[in-house]
């Protein structure tokens, strides 16, 4: 039985959460950028530094999304039945998901150099549309897309599962799982798994939220120091990556990812009445600054890039990817506003808000 928390508490807390996953989403596409425009991967720049610490704290950010998503199955949606839950995925994910397909397919970063048109016929056109449609290809962030509508399929078993005593073992087995099978960054049946792992990890703690914020609550520490530890592993080892079939890198962020979000749970909890209100703001149009993100970040570096600005010195990328940062965010709800006031409550088919 789901041990949850009126919607009014709950809700603040995790609705805050989301703007936090969505920031740290948009955070390594904007200091990434700045990366690989004025300093490439060449170790000895300190454009090399910043990336480094740019993934050891950002990198696999969707796990979050995938975890606040099998939490709130737990708490609210499971109770509005299949109907209502698969209608609204079909309305707010797939549906803006193939819009924005079409559009970047039709207009957006080619080849990683330049934002230009389709260059084909019609038929390459369709072609090329049902491949992005497959592997998230019409921009580099859509690759997540086709994984959480797996996810969202596979919620029926998975909430069986989880009613069934003797399949505890299976429940456990699925959560392990990304320890030993490493995403990519593309859509694989190891990124599959691993979200899998992910998304069931949100649904037990959903469906045992009182108990589970307790022990969040308590044993903060304990999380906070194996998110540091993790980090610190990231920060020194980030090329070490394989070992047999197993990619030591993404376990290491599987188990930082899981500890950060148990921790800022606990803190966005605690000061629900404090947390600021751009947090809640970016959370409502998290969805949509998912989509529109990488192709504002990819406008405004080509034209920094065009204007001579910026540099590969360390306080330069990281002043221009904090400006990347908010510009993106703004700019990204901004669109969004824009379309909500011309297409109403449609808008949330074709752009996600």
């Amino acid at each position: 039985m789901t041990q949850g928390l009126d919607n009014k508490t709950f809700l603040r807390h995790l609705h805050a959460f989301r703007g936090f996953a969505i920031t740290n989403v948009v955070a390594i596409h904007a200091w990434g950028d700045q990366v690989s425009t004025f300093g490439g991967y060449d170790r000895s720049l300190d454009a090399s530094k910043v990336w480094v610490v740019n993934e050891a704290l950002f990198h696999s950010s969707t796990s979050y999304f995938a975890l606040i998503s099998g939490i709130l199955f737990a708490l609210v949606l499971r109770t509005r039945g299949w109907t209502a839950f698969f209608r609204g995925k079909m309305l707010n994910v797939v549906s803006p998901y193939i819009v924005m397909t079409l559009l970047f397919t039709l207009y957006g970063l080619r080849d990683n150099d330049y934002v230009g048109m389709f260059e084909g016929g019609l038929g390459d056109y369709v072609a090329t549309v049902a491949a992005n449609l497959w592997t998230g290809g019409a921009s580099y962030q859509f690759w997540y897309i086709p994984i959480f509508i797996v996810l969202c399929l596979a919620t029926p078993l998975l909430a069986w599962l989880l009613e069934q005593p003797r399949a505890r073992w299976l429940v456990v087995l699925i959560v392990l799982a990304p320890l030993v099978v490493s995403r990519t960054v593309e859509v694989s049946w190891a990124s599959v798994v691993y979200y899998l792992g992910v998304y069931t990890a949100g649904m037990v703690v959903g469906n045992h939220y009182r108990v589970a914020l307790g022990l969040f609550r308590r044993y903060w520490w304990v999380s906070l120091i194996a998110a540091g530890l993790c980090t610190l592993a990231l920060l020194f080892f980030l090329d070490v990556d394989a070992v047999g079939f197993v990619s030591i890198r993404e376990t290491l962020f599987y188990v930082q990812k899981l500890a950060i979000a148990a921790v800022v749970i606990v803190l966005f909890h605690a000061n629900e009445e404090r947390l600021p209100e751009w947090l809640s703001t970016v959370a409502a149009f998290a969805f949509s600054i998912f989509f529109l993100h990488v192709f504002i970040l990819t406008l405004l570096s080509h034209a920094q890039a065009r204007l001579g600005l910026g540099s590969a010195n360390l306080i330069g990328i990281l002043v221009a990817g904090l400006l990347f940062l908010v510009a993106a965010i703004v700019l990204s709800i901004a669109l969004s506003r824009l379309a909500q006031r011309a297409l109403g409550k449609r808008s949330r088919l074709l752009i996600g808000a």
